[in-house]
């Protein structure tokens, strides 16, 4: 009976329902709640380059700066993210260019959007994608409340100027409330934007794997017994993947 039960409540709180959620627009795109992720919550993770199972516990930040493939089933069957049970996530970046016909690209922001606003029925907070070509700037912020300030975007070392261009969005669309904006990648120069501009900088897991397999391999060339193992190194690196530099440009400080 005991089993019974808990098989109960894990399906109750996995379970989505087909609806047509609230929307405050004519392209009827979901509008979402005032649920938004205020904190960058490790671990901070890209759907489908960790294990199925892998389990969160209310915890960490799930990502989609990823190749599509590995996340286009969430739209049918967005209970794969609840699965996981983060704390936040951000919403998932389906491709969109210049060249995506309107049709489709309505599609990927309405599907993107619904997946949110399901994951906060679920209690999930959100950060806003921002990460679209200019020409879906506008479409790309239906059902987004203004005053909305939680966001999100993928740093490119080569695109700073449309950096600078989604930061201003996110500035102007929080309406002067707490802005928490995060960028995903892009090296140094994206990391340099967000300590002049009080963002949060995220370097990805894969850059840090990289650098601790090349660590590993100098080992190994050395015979250096006294080198860590590659697991040993995981958990302090992990713990710098997150450089928050809003509190530092509150504060003043260069």
């Amino acid at each position: 009976m005991k089993n019974e039960l808990k098989e109960f409540e894990k399906c109750s709180k996995d379970y989505v329902p087909d609806c047509l959620f609230p929307s405050d627009n004519e392209m009827e795109i979901p509008t979402l709640l005032d649920l938004q992720a205020k904190t960058v919550d490790v671990p901070f993770v890209c759907f489908g380059e960790q294990r199925r199972s892998m389990a969160m516990n209310g915890f960490g930040t799930l990502h989609f700066y990823t190749e599509d493939y590995r996340f286009n089933t969430i739209y049918e069957h967005p209970e794969k993210i609840m699965r996981h049970n983060p704390r936040n996530i951000i919403e998932p970046n389906f491709s969109l260019f210049d060249t995506t016909p309107i049709g489709l690209g309505l599609s990927a922001i309405y599907k993107k959007r619904y997946i949110a606003r399901a994951c906060q029925n679920a209690g999930i907070n959100i950060f806003v994608d921002l990460n679209v070509s200019p020409r879906w700037y506008r479409a790309n912020m239906l059902g987004v409340p203004m005053g909305w300030s939680s966001f999100a975007t993928r740093g490119y070392s080569d695109r700073i100027d449309l950096l600078e261009v989604e930061h201003q969005i996110a500035l102007n669309w929080a309406c002067g409330n707490p802005l928490t904006f995060v960028v995903y990648g892009g090296g140094s120069k994206c990391e340099k934007f967000c300590k002049e501009n009080g963002a949060v900088y995220i370097t990805p897991i894969i850059a840090i794997k990289n650098k601790i397999k090349r660590l590993e391999k100098m080992n190994e060339i050395a015979f250096n017994p006294h080198f860590c193992k590659f697991e040993d190194t995981l958990s302090p690196i992990y713990k710098d993947q997150i450089k928050n530099y809003i509190n530092q440009l509150s504060n003043g400080k260069t």
